[in-house]
């Protein structure tokens, strides 16, 4: 009987404890959400960005916010004085009286800041409720001059063969490049990256090549436009130009050549029949030019 007693006795504790994790849990789940982090998908080398994460405590309380860019290098807990630290080499890059629970602000950023950022965010006691979200930011190295085209010729007939190529200054990402001809586009027919060591920044200088060969309807009122396209993201959008000439075979006077050549040939051989014929028999001699 006390066994029995004991176990009765027991169970209203029991069912407490049961309760209180069950309340905890459904805390847990009830308590942060929407978690999601906003950064740029590029910036250009040397640029302040805004990096935010934005989320949903409901009836949770802020325990942290935490960001790593592989390590951590930015902590905010509120209660905590100060409430913000930061560590490392990206943390020096920290604007801290800017940056808060849900913005971090970095200044001049390198090609090496590139890379993935996470944001860790937990929920107070007794939940703890903890969600990471990530992004990925390149910093770009972005071209400091315009591309350029050059091509053979300026005029071509149907039948010839355009090769020309579009040179693209060094940046790192290196820019992609695209062409259009009278607005269509057209395959780039060799694509190349060329190592361009620029201080301690290994940059890379872009060539693509152009070749396709001239067909009757190549041509728009006699001009060939060609269009060399590069960019690089959103951050840098450029091109160069060309307008070729449709030289077109000049029948006239090639009628002309060939009649004088024929009416020439045809005259000599008359006045070498002539002259041998009448230098035989003595009569007299012809000056025929």
């Amino acid at each position: 009987m006390k066994s029995v007693t004991r176990y009765r006795e027991a169970q209203p504790s029991l069912f407490a404890s049961i309760f209180v994790v069950l309340a905890v849990f459904v805390i847990g789940v009830r308590g942060l959400r929407n978690v999601s982090i906003d950064i740029p998908l590029a910036v250009a080398a040397g640029s302040t960005v805004n990096m935010s994460c934005r989320y949903d405590l409901e009836s949770d309380n802020l325990y942290t916010v935490k960001w790593y860019k592989g390590p951590e290098f930015f902590r905010y807990i509120p209660k905590e004085m100060p409430p913000i630290s930061v560590f490392g080499e990206l943390g020096n890059k920290v604007l801290v009286q800017r940056s808060g629970a849900h913005h971090v602000i970095l200044k001049n950023l390198q090609p090496n800041h590139t890379g993935k950022y996470r944001c860790e965010v937990s929920g107070d006691s007794p939940s703890f409720n903890t969600i990471m979200v990530s992004a990925y930011m390149y910093v770009a190295n972005l071209p400091k001059s315009d591309p350029q085209v050059r091509v053979e010729k300026i005029r071509y007939a149907v039948g010839d063969t355009v090769r020309g190529n579009c040179t693209v200054p060094s940046g790192n990402p290196p820019a992609n490049v695209t062409w259009t001809v009278n607005g269509v586009p057209v395959n780039s027919s060799f694509m190349m990256n060329v190592t361009d060591k620029i201080i301690d920044n290994q940059q890379l200088m872009t060539i693509a090549g152009l070749d396709f060969e001239i067909i009757p309807d190549s041509f728009n009122n006699g001009r060939l436009h060609i269009i060399c396209h590069a960019n690089v993201f959103h951050l840098y959008k450029k091109q160069a130009d060309v307008e070729l000439i449709e030289e077109r075979p000049r029948l006239a006077s090639v009628l002309g050549t060939r009649e004088s050549s024929y009416i020439g040939t045809f005259y000599r051989t008359i006045y070498n029949y002539i002259r041998t014929a009448f230098n035989r028999s003595n009569f007299f001699s012809l000056n025929i030019v």
